[in-house]
């Protein structure tokens, strides 16, 4: 939390940033001395109620975005059946721009199971379209995830559904094993094709609009059009798309799109990216559910030239751990920052008289340091996190960062890829040890996974290295 300069009958203690006279909290931004007039003797309730008062204060700077990186829209592509196609055609072209989307299996269709699993490595959701595509898959809401969840692996398992023909099924079973259900067209059920900030009103039923030849969205500029709508409204747009024009399809044969048309649309998204946040839908559901509950509590010990506090919701259920990252700007006039959350060292910026950085809800106290501050004495948090699984220890980098020691890995599927935004994204890495080398081999990050998915590394164009445990990703940046 912020220290604050505390007043008690006219006299200041410097203590940080704030101070308190007179009942109310003043910014300590231009006072730099110590000044003590007719000292008399302050009282540990007095600072205590200070401290609460500054932390208060900082509570009251501090804001959780409407969308990931303070984005004014966002927007979700869907797509249904598991053609070829997707894995062939598709999964490459959002790739490129560094996008994902939403891919729903039927099981008993058998799919390119890993090719979809490799998809899901990558960074791309796969949920599921029911096991066999019937009018109305009441019955296999949850037999449908078991089944596909037995084929492919990602965190969660699959904790999407789109209903085949459009059809909702049992609609507590739907909410017993998903944290969203997809519908098609909201106007065919008398809604909005188009979504507010809060979502939709029933997490049963989510619209997505219809692209290709039978469908509204045909051209690149039907797509922008729409997540332009989106952004001007703050809401969130779905797409819903089949098989494409001229590709192996498989049994996606009803409303072929063009394919070109959502590589224009990508296009036109990384162009306007600080507008538009593109990502699966399970994703932006689970933001939406974490922002509305979640809460910032500021925390007590906090010392000059620091922040702390806690980023928190109470959701419960068995389908997730909401724990997908939040996007948080924090008033500041520092210009140089460190920000760490636990063990992980976080991604940060300064611009605009504000901090931004992405934390995950539950997951430990969340630290901002004032980097121009004279450094304090060295404490457990500012070192990178041990292993004890490994002694192996890479290169160091020539500022004297060393590598973290290799871990061995669980099981899990991770996936590693660069973003839209240009950063070096990983997922399912909670608890690994997280290192980032540059084309000379020198190490530029170091951190511990947190969190469903997270931002480990930005910078200079070109390649990189980035080790999760035992595992090693080789990427680009552009």
């Amino acid at each position: 939390m912020p220290t604050v300069a505390l007043l008690y009958n006219k006299k200041k203690f410097n203590v940080g940033r704030f101070f308190i006279y007179g009942g109310k909290l003043f910014s300590h931004n231009t006072i730099n001395k110590v000044w003590i007039m007719n000292y008399k003797k302050i009282s540990i309730a007095s600072v205590a109620v200070g401290m609460f008062a500054a932390g208060a204060a900082f509570a009251q700077n501090a804001e959780i975005a409407t969308w990931s990186g303070f984005r004014k829209g966002a927007a979700s592509f869907t797509f249904d059946d598991g053609a070829p196609s997707q894995v062939s055609d598709a999964a490459p072209v959002f790739d490129k721009y560094g996008y994902k989307g939403t891919f729903n299996l039927v099981y008993n269709w058998n799919p390119n199971w890993s090719g979809f699993q490799g998809m899901a490595d990558n960074g791309h959701e796969i949920a599921s379209h029911s096991n066999s595509h019937g009018q109305n898959m009441s019955g296999e809401e949850a037999s449908s995830k078991q089944n596909i969840n037995g084929k492919i692996k990602q965190k969660y398992g699959i904790i999407t559904v789109a209903y085949p023909n459009c059809n909702v099924p049992n609609e507590s079973a739907v909410k017993s094993n998903y944290i969203v259900g997809r519908i098609c067209n909201g106007s065919w059920k008398g809604m909005s094709d188009e979504m507010g900030k809060d979502g939709p009103s029933n997490w049963a039923q989510t619209p997505a609009t219809m692209t290709g030849a039978e469908g509204q969205i045909k051209s690149t500029n039907d797509f922008t059009g729409r997540m332009q709508k989106v952004i001007q409204s703050n809401g969130w747009a779905a797409f819903l798309t089949h098989g494409f024009q001229g590709k192996n399809n498989g049994n996606a044969t009803y409303s072929p799109t063009d394919l070109g048309a959502i590589e224009g649309a990508l296009k036109w998204a990384k162009e306007n990216d600080k507008d538009i946040w593109v990502a699966p839908m399970g994703f932006v559901a689970m933001y939406i559910k974490e922002r509305n509950a979640s809460k910032i509590e500021p925390q007590d010990g906090g010392a000059a030239n620091t922040m702390s506090f806690e980023l928190k919701h109470n959701i419960a259920d068995n389908i997730s751990k909401y724990d997908y990252p939040l996007s948080i700007r924090v008033k500041s006039d520092w210009s140089k920052v460190e920000v760490t959350q636990g063990d992980a060292t976080l991604e940060s910026k300064v611009d605009g008289g504000y901090i931004y950085f992405d934390a995950v809800p539950n997951a430990g106290k969340i630290v901002v340091k004032n980097a121009n501050a004279a450094a304090p004495e060295s404490s457990s948090s500012s070192e990178p996190p041990a292993s004890s699984s490994s002694s192996e220890v890479a290169s160091s980098s020539s500022n004297g960062t060393i590598a973290l020691p290799t871990q061995s890995l669980d099981g899990r599927h991770l996936a590693a890829y660069v973003d839209a935004s240009g950063y070096i994204t990983v997922q399912n890495a909670q608890g690994l040890n997280i290192t980032v080398f540059n084309s000379l081999g020198n190490v530029v990050r170091t951190t511990k996974g947190i969190g469903m998915l997270q931002k480990v590394y930005t910078g200079a164009k070109g390649m990189y290295v980035v080790k999760i445990g035992n595992r090693a990703w080789t990427m680009n940046i552009k």
